[in-house]
């Protein structure tokens, strides 16, 4: 019986460990993207998976929200684009009141997101995957007040 109990319990002990490893992994692999969106690093496409689903949800002006999914291939271009004019006015995210969840295997980081200017902030998450070339974005999701967005194509 002890036997079963000891073996029980270092299995346990191992699982909860490789557990704390990747919750860990994927914090860092979301700090270091945070800091290369921030420095307008042109590797941030490698933080993403190829079919990266990105949610733009508007809080539309005449009330209510909308949320419109970005092709990735148009979400890549346009964070191109953007970068010079992102860059000439000091554009960052910040995020706060992070939280790390897990659900089917992939990780999911909730954080109030405050842009440049923001003071209160709007609600964001991104949906991590184990791929063989380490943690990536499955799913970007961030409310916005930006109605362009609502024009999407």
């Amino acid at each position: 019986m002890k036997k079963a109990l000891l073996t029980f319990l270092t299995a346990a002990f191992v699982c909860l460990s490789a557990f704390a490893d990747d919750k860990q992994d994927v914090l860092n692999t979301f700090e270091k993207y945070v800091n290369a969106a921030n420095s307008y690093s042109n590797d941030i496409p490698n933080y993403y998976t190829k079919d990266a689903r990105i949610i733009r949800v508007v809080n539309k002006k005449e009330g209510g929200q909308k949320a419109v999914l970005i092709p990735f291939d148009r979400y890549l271009k346009e964070l191109s684009s953007h970068a010079i004019l992102a860059k000439t006015v000091k554009y960052k995210n910040r995020y706060e009141n992070r939280k790390i969840s897990k659900t089917n295997g992939d990780y999911k980081i909730s954080a109030t997101r405050i842009p440049r200017n923001d003071k209160t902030g709007l609600p964001c998450h991104f949906i991590f995957t184990k791929t063989d070339s380490g943690w990536k974005i499955k799913e970007e999701s961030m409310t916005t007040n930006v109605q362009t967005f609502l024009n999407a194509r």
